[in-house]
């Protein structure tokens, strides 16, 4: 019967290069793709040689799709002995690549019964069943996040070591086995593992090609690979170099068992027939797999030219020769090598597979479609329509990665929902599973609580705040934001006892028949509301102050974002509130004549960047330019910039440890920190410099998310003189008139300081997450505590947490 020698192993290429993608063992299946099959194992004591060539047979039949003959081998044997479990497996396994799982689950319940659930064929059968029925989902997971939570997280490890309930064989041990390897800590019982499978099995090659794909040698523990008693009717297959296309089997050699008198010959090994042509080339091609092996790769391309110059027709030649001068970066070269094969045999599937592939190697995925395509589609083999799925689903995530860098998450849905085809496919669920997390609505509430020490009703300051943000998505790109913070500011009231010398806050002296003792309180509440409009790289908003505080006043801003290759720039332009004193947030109220003031706000822009200079170094700068008003409170100016470099010291899956240095310069025009009428109460030196070591711990699982973070510095700075009146010169000869001070003198400042910060957030329900903020500063005059408990609820889909957390932030602090 005559065969093509070029199809088993064009299809075994494009079949093992799509077992790369994911799922792909699974995808191929179930949908009619060729199962990635090698030599049988060793036969039982019992097994003839005629068994084994039958089996060999088989297999080569299974690579050529040829499922109908491969049968008819394995039923010789069952015909003879109906209890050989080699055959038995193998009969299901051709029913698992047609995707027929119901017939390979008969073929397993049959070996159960003749062999036991403890035989390593009926393990490695039913295993490929479960791998593309019940554990198909699952399977495919884990291995979506081995490739994208593996630095954080090695729990998927333990999802995977828990698919089986003993070790994987065959296919699936290879594929366990590939995936699990990604996992560090799981790397020296893979090596382990493998090592023994090659010990059991010998003669199966998945083992030792699967040893040198980990990186664990070339699989060399033994004699070269070959099926015991019947080596005449199988060629030795060297591995190749990971660098390379996967392994393809070397058809003509197999062919041979075909041929009755070949046959004979294999049981007769002293008639030992004349080599062909094609055969001295294939002999050319083998040597120079092994030299190509070895290293020595010059070598090895002299034994292709010369194995293409006796056959130059055939495409798999021309197919070794190029795909080893890609990695010998000369892609001309073997594009002009594939296009001459193509001249001779335009219309040869397997040259044109065979060119396809090249093209494919060198990211050419266009021309490698459009070469498939001049194959009629009645003509493809199920390599074919796996390389063509492979690069079409690629065209089509290259679609969507487009769509997703220009932050179009609408046309992301729109492409998903255009093209069910790839619905199920991990990375396709999981951009959808995105839009329905943007297109849910949700709920962020925090309760937050800040304290700095000073002097009652007037320096002094404690705050309530309840932040609360209600998230509406418009559609995947914009979600529109409604902000309602209940806010509490209190100074406490001012004790006349301690105040009498000169106007501490307001105008005149606190214990003066003209005070109003009901306004010695210094305590407000009110709201913080606002609406906003949010993007992925912009952010609008605007807000007001409400309620029973001195002074409202509108904010608001617009934030940008944008990468800048492998950093990120944000710039943002924005009117926002100042903390440090009840007077600088709210404002405050005269005692004597109920003049209300302050209310500071800052307007201004900054811009901050971030720059990864090495893998484990970072610089983060910082610039900000502002002009701070206020209620009765004269314009100040304010510029500081901040350099901060990180150095990852420990890192782990899910974990890391930084040192940092962060410099701080900072300079106001006016020092306007103080409490009289018409001063600012916010701290606003002429200079200032620190510098702060901190060192940062940041890390996660599966429900968990935190960063601690302690911090040494020392800074040193320098105040002007500040007017008590600054903008009423009668105020201030009153006050001179009734020997009180109208100025205070500057003076320089500074010391040590230290600084204590732990944010933790925990998932508690798919749609709900938790967390906790604490903040410490301690310096000489300034000593803030800050803690906070908030909440984050998804109405339709999960919330999940994020790495490092990110508490909602009150609106009074944007």
């Amino acid at each position: 019967m005559a065969c093509n020698p070029g199809r088993g192993k064009a299809d075994i290429v494009a079949k093992q290069i799509w077992t790369l993608s994911t799922a792909g063992l699974l995808l191929a299946a179930t949908q009619g793709g060729a199962y990635a099959v090698a030599t049988p194992n060793a036969g039982t004591p019992t097994q003839s040689v005629a068994e084994q060539t039958l089996l060999s047979k088989g297999i080569y039949w299974i690579n050529q799709y040829r499922y109908d003959l491969a049968v008819q081998a394995f039923n010789k044997i069952l015909l003879t002995d109906p209890h050989n479990s080699e055959a038995l497996k193998w009969q299901g396994l051709v029913d698992m690549a047609k995707g027929n799982t119901r017939s390979a689950q008969v073929w397993l319940n049959r070996l159960q019964s003749e062999a036991g659930a403890d035989d390593p064929n009926t393990i490695e059968l039913r295993q490929t069943i479960e791998l593309a029925t019940t554990k198909r989902q699952k399977f495919a997971e884990i291995k979506f996040r081995a490739n994208t939570e593996q630095a954080r997280s090695g729990r998927w490890a333990d999802d995977l070591k828990s698919l089986f309930d003993r070790p994987p064989l065959g296919q699936a041990a290879v594929e366990y086995y590939k995936v699990l390897n990604q996992d560090a800590n799981s790397r020296p019982a893979v090596r382990q593992a493998v090592e023994a499978l090659i010990r059991q099995f010998p003669e199966d090659p998945r083992y030792r090609t699967l040893l040198a794909d980990l990186g664990y040698g070339k699989g060399e523990l033994n004699s070269p690979l070959q099926v015991a008693n019947s080596a005449p009717a199988l060629t030795k297959q060297a591995p190749r170099t990971k660098t390379k296309a996967p392994d393809t089997p070397k058809p003509p050699a197999v062919v041979q068992p075909l041929n009755p008198e070949t046959a004979k010959a294999a049981e007769n090994p002293e008639k030992t027939p004349e080599l062909s042509t094609f055969d001295q080339a294939k002999q050319l091609s083998d040597d120079a797999d092994q030299l190509l092996v070895k290293g020595e790769t010059a070598k090895a391309e002299d034994k292709w030219r010369a194995a293409i110059a006796k056959v130059p027709d055939y495409a798999w030649f021309r197919y070794s020769l190029a795909s080893a001068l890609n990695d010998q970066k000369k892609p001309q070269e073997a594009r002009d090598l594939m296009e001459t094969g193509l001249a001779l045999k335009p219309n040869d599937p397997d040259m044109i597979f065979a060119s396809a592939l090249i093209a494919s190697q060198q990211n050419r995925d266009q021309d490698a479609l459009a070469l498939l395509n001049r194959v009629p589609k009645d003509q493809w083999s199920s390599g074919m329509s796996g390389m063509e799925r492979r690069l079409s689903y690629n065209q089509y995530l290259d679609r969507l990665r487009a769509a997703q860098q220009r932050d179009d998450y609408n046309q992301v849905a729109g492409i998903i929902s255009e093209t069910p085809r790839w619905r199920a496919e991990p990375e396709v669920q999981a951009l959808e599973k995105e839009i329905r997390m943007r297109t849910s609505p949700r709920i962020q509430m925090s309760t937050a609580s800040s304290k700095i020490d000073g002097s009652a009703g007037v320096s002094g300051i404690k705050t309530q705040e309840i932040p609360l943000q209600v998230d509406l998505p418009l559609d995947a790109n914009h979600t529109l934001f409604v902000r309602a913070d209940s806010l509490k500011a209190e100074a406490g009231t001012v004790d006349p006892a301690t105040a009498n010398t000169f106007a501490q806050v307001g105008t005149v002296v606190t214990n003066s028949p003209a005070v109003q003792q009901n306004l010695l309180n210094q305590n407000f509440s009110g709201q913080v509301v606002g609406i906003g409009l949010q993007q992925d790289r912009l952010r609008l908003d605007l807000g007001t102050t409400t309620g029973n505080l001195p002074v409202n006043d509108w904010v608001g801003g617009i934030q940008w974002k944008t990468d800048l290759g492998p950093g990120s720039l944000r710039l943002e332009l924005a009117r926002r509130m100042v903390s440090g004193s009840v007077l600088s947030m709210t404002g405050a109220i005269d005692p004597v004549s109920g003049q209300a003031w302050g209310g500071a706000r800052r307007n201004g822009v900054s811009a901050v960047v971030y720059e990864p200079i090495t893998p484990t170094l970072d610089f983060v700068g910082i610039a900000r330019a502002n002009l701070i008003t206020g209620h009765h409170v004269p314009d100040n100016t304010e510029l500081n910039a901040q350099g901060i470099l990180s150095k990852t010291i420990y890192q782990k899956a899910g974990q890391k440890v930084e040192v940092g240095a962060s410099l701080f310069l900072w300079k106001f025009d006016k020092n306007l920190r103080y409490y009289t009428y018409g001063q600012g109460g916010y701290y606003s030196p002429q200079s200032f410099a620190s510098l702060t070591l901190p060192i940062t711990w940041t890390g996660s699982t599966e429900k968990w998310s935190w960063q601690a973070q302690l911090g040494i510095g020392a800074s040193q700075s320098r105040e002007s003189d500040a007017n008590l009146y600054p903008l009423d010169p009668q105020l201030a000869q009153q006050a001179a008139a009734q020997g009180n001070p109208t100025v205070i003198a500057g003076g320089k400042g500074g010391g040590a300081s230290t600084s204590f910060k732990l944010a933790l957030e925990r998932q508690v329900l798919p749609s709900l997450a938790l967390g906790t903020t604490i903040n410490i500063d301690r310096s000489q005059g300034y000593n803030p505590d800050v803690f906070s408990v908030y909440l984050k609820y998804s109405f339709l889909d999960e919330f999940p947490i994020n790495r490092p957390p990110e508490p909602l932030v009150p609106y009074s602090r944007f």
